[in-house]
């Protein structure tokens, strides 16, 4: 018989253990507000640890408007050129490529893969404007704010870094396992044209031919917090990321409770960072209104399950985007969930399940965070009394990967077709 599971939260988490366990079990989804995909807010990487599972699972690179990831260039304040890498993860390990999409459309492609009639199994239940506000992980009950209940044989936290199935998988206060480190984001968009007035940003003028991500560092180093970001999100647009201390927005950031500032006056952005980056790299937040994103992520935790209740992705795991793989290692989860209750039938055997599915993702979780918290230069004290991670040992440990099975299995990754 098919188990009964109920995953709070349809962001990509969410929506992609909807669509990896709808082939084998009645899956509902609880969603706390509207899924609106009218808007492309932000961009994302999805790299091809991950973007293999969903290829390999239907989804179609030709709804995500998407560019496939081939440069990393790495410039010095003034826009001078320092290094220019190929990121071509289908000619370095013979795989799948790594791509930039916009959020709202990689969440739309997951909708279809969790609801689509084109899918294995029933498709999921997508409930909109059902908060949870309560989760008793020993019976596998769930409350919305709006009195209503539903019970599962098992219950999937998705619910992201506040999440409420933390709180009560922990059975404490969801905040107390967030961390910040007095750094944010200021976030703009802007497009390819706006950039071809600049000779200097040839570079990234032509997504269809070379696209990928630039950083800059105030000082050329590998070690500082502040540096600037801009890579595709489509074959027509860009996002810059400029990463600095939170300042006066700390105290924002903690009398609101959001992690989110939106339309940031563009004078402050250019007052942080004018003095140390040139007007080029200034003017890229001109373009379009800028949102200051406050990083966190979430402490290690003792546990990620307690009796029917299971946490995967940023409810679990947040990471800090310095690594470019937070909704990465989250779509890991969800295949790897589909994968070890492929075969159950029984709720009794829920309990083992839960364990192998800790066992298998918490070192590599643990180890993507260790190696963001170095490029963002915000290790902890014993994260700093261990060598560093090379990017070779990063990229042959993570883009190579190939699924739950063989991760299990042991069985080896493909071999680089080329050095990096």
């Amino acid at each position: 018989m098919p188990l009964k599971i109920i995953i709070c939260g349809a962001g990509i988490g969410g929506l992609s253990a909807a669509g990896f366990l709808r082939a084998k079990h009645d899956v509902t989804v609880l969603e706390r507000g509207e899924l609106d995909f009218t808007v492309n807010d932000y961009g994302l990487s999805v790299v091809s640890n991950s973007f293999n599972l969903l290829e390999r699972a239907g989804i179609k690179t030709e709804n995500l408007d998407t560019v496939v990831m081939t440069h990393v260039w790495q410039r010095g304040p003034n826009n001078e050129e320092l290094k220019t890498m190929h990121f071509d993860t289908r000619a370095r390990f013979g795989g799948a490529p790594s791509v930039l999409v916009k959020r709202a459309l990689l969440q739309k492609e997951l909708l279809r893969f969790a609801t689509g009639p084109e899918f294995s199994g029933a498709p999921a239940n997508i409930i909109q404007n059902a908060k949870v506000t309560r989760v008793d992980p020993a019976a596998g009950k769930v409350w919305t704010e709006d009195g209503r209940d539903f019970e599962g044989d098992l219950i999937i936290g998705a619910d992201g870094i506040h999440s409420v199935v933390r709180s009560a998988v922990l059975g404490e206060d969801i905040t107390a396992s967030i961390r910040t480190y007095n750094t944010l984001t200021f976030m703009a968009q802007l497009s390819v044209e706006d950039l071809k007035s600049d000779p200097g940003f040839a570079y990234l003028a032509d997504p269809t031919t070379q696209a990928g991500l630039c950083s800059a560092h105030a000082n050329s180093g590998p070690r500082v917090n502040k540096r600037i970001l801009t890579y595709h999100t489509s074959p027509r647009g860009l996002q810059v990321v400029g990463y600095t201390s939170e300042n006066e927005f700390s105290e924002i950031f903690d009398s609101a409770k959001t992690a989110i500032i939106r339309d940031v006056p563009v004078s402050r952005v250019v007052e942080d960072f004018a003095p140390e980056f040139a007007e080029g790299f200034v003017n890229l937040f001109r373009h379009s209104q800028v949102d200051a994103w406050r990083i966190r992520d979430v402490a290690p935790l003792s546990t990620w399950f307690s009796g029917k209740a299971l946490l995967i992705g940023d409810a679990a795991h947040a990471v800090t985007p310095h690594a470019g793989q937070g909704c990465n290692v989250t779509i890991e989860d969800a295949e790897a969930l589909g994968y070890l209750l492929k075969d159950v039938e029984s709720p009794d055997a829920i309990p083992e399940v839960l364990q192998r599915f800790m066992a298998l993702r918490k070192d590599r979780v643990a180890f993507v965070t260790r190696r963001s918290h170095e490029l963002g230069n915000i290790q902890t004290e014993e994260e700093k009394t261990k060598e560093l991670i090379t990017p070779e040992q990063f990229a042959r440990t993570i883009y190579t990967y190939q699924g739950a099975e063989k991760a299990l299995s042991g069985q080896q990754m493909p071999p680089a077709v080329r050095p990096t």
